[in-house]
This record gives C-alpha cells, structure tokens and sequence, in this order.
C-alpha cells in the first residue's frame, strides 16, 4: 500500500508541478519580452559619439593622473556642475517671479545686512 499512495502521490505532484512550471516558463517569457528594447530605445548617433568621446577622454586623462585621483576630480567636478546647475536655476527662477528691480533691491538688502553682522 506504500508503493500505491507515493505512485499517486507522485502523479498528482507531477500535475501540480507541470502547472507550476508552465507558470514560471509564461512569467520567464514575459520579463524577456520586457526586457526586449522597444522602437524608440536604441542610441542615437550623438550618444555613441559622446561617449567615445568620453572614454577617450578618461583614457587620455589616465596618462597624467591615477584612477583614484581621477574618480576623486570627477566627483568635485560633478558636486560643482550640480551646485552651479541649482545657481542658475535658482537665478532663473527668482527672475521669473519678481521684477528685475524688485530682485537687485532684494540682493542689496542682503548686501546691507551682511554688512551689519560683519560690524558688530
């Protein structure tokens, strides 16, 4: 009677596990259709071209620094483009908001009061 329940226990478990691997195989062929690139997805000419721009770029620069210095630069680099970006659009969007008066008023108000907190 043991042989009997595992031989239908085994068919049942192999219909259980049929379904189931069809399932993962449907779930497998879906995420590779989305991970398919789409129409409008591929690189265009000028990002091929900035970046072997850039890689000949960091291969040149390799010559006269070390790769830490390098990474190290790139860093600074990137905090100071990313802390003039904000300027500009902080300068920008003040611009937008008041009059251009109303702006060099304000800023010689700052002015006036640094000029205070320096005195005393």
């Amino acid at each position: 009677s043991h042989s009997n329940f595992v031989s239908s226990r085994g068919s049942i478990g192999s219909v259980g596990d049929h379904a189931a691997m069809s399932g993962f195989a449907d779930r497998v062929k879906e995420y590779h259709r989305t991970l398919r690139p789409k129409r409008g997805d591929e690189l265009s000419m000028q990002q091929v071209a900035m970046f072997f721009g850039g890689l000949y770029a960091v291969i040149h620069l390799l010559q006269y620094f070390d790769v830490w210095t390098l990474l190290i630069l790139a860093s600074i680099g990137y905090v100071l483009y990313r802390q003039a970006q904000n300027a500009m659009q902080m300068v920008s969007s003040s611009g937008e908001d008041a009059p251009v008066q109303g702006s060099s008023g304000a800023k010689a108000k700052t002015k006036a009061a640094k000029g205070k907190v320096h005195k005393s």
